[in-house]
């Protein structure tokens, strides 16, 4: 979905070995800029090597924070980040959210994709039994309140939830800018 829409950059958040990020490089026009961003240089050192094994040379790996990109405003047409937007803790999703929306370029798309909570009783125990694990603060709230979260930053936000419900794709656009001398609300 990411890259149904012809794209220049692309950026992968929180790309971890770079299973995205290497997706996002195949399906993408020749000549478009892949990167891969994650905090921790292990999982940027498998991704390379994966990338590499699989013929994927022109991905560009940044190790940083997905809450304070090392990027300019307005640069990427999509960026992507899977299963990690609930694990974030305090207000660094709320950060990254912003983050993403100054480094999108305007009208440039947003995709995250996220676990679904499980429908079926155990595994749904066996879902909030994780989330008590790993401590995630705000997770919950989160996953019944991701529409809203996302559309703080984001213009035509969606919940795709994927067969056979396990998975589900958030997506949000950035607001185009508006035409210049028109005045916000004026119809042009």
């Amino acid at each position: 979905r990411a890259t149904d829409a012809p794209v220049r950059r692309a950026l992968d958040l929180c790309c971890g070995t770079g299973a995205v990020t290497r997706a996002l490089a195949e399906t993408a026009l020749a000549g478009t800029l892949v990167v891969g961003l994650d905090f921790s240089r292990g999982m940027l050192s498998r991704g390379e090597a994966a990338a590499r094994q699989a013929g994927r040379s022109g991905i560009r790996w940044v190790q940083a924070d997905a809450s304070a990109l090392p990027f300019k405003a307005d640069v990427f047409d999509v960026v992507t980040c899977a299963y990690a937007l609930y694990e974030l803790k305090g207000g660094a999703r709320s950060t990254m959210l912003r983050e993403v929306g100054r480094a999108l370029a305007p009208g440039g798309r947003f995709l995250a994709m996220e676990h679904e909570v499980p429908s079926r009783l155990f595994p749904r125990f066996l879902f909030s039994l994780r989330l008590a694990i790993i401590g995630a603060e705000g997770a919950r709230m989160f996953l019944g309140g991701e529409i809203q979260e996302i559309g703080r930053v984001f213009s035509r936000v969606h919940k795709d939830v994927l067969p056979p419900g396990k998975s589900k794709i958030l997506t949000g656009t950035k607001a185009p800018r508006p035409l210049e001398g028109a005045e916000e609300g004026d119809g042009r």
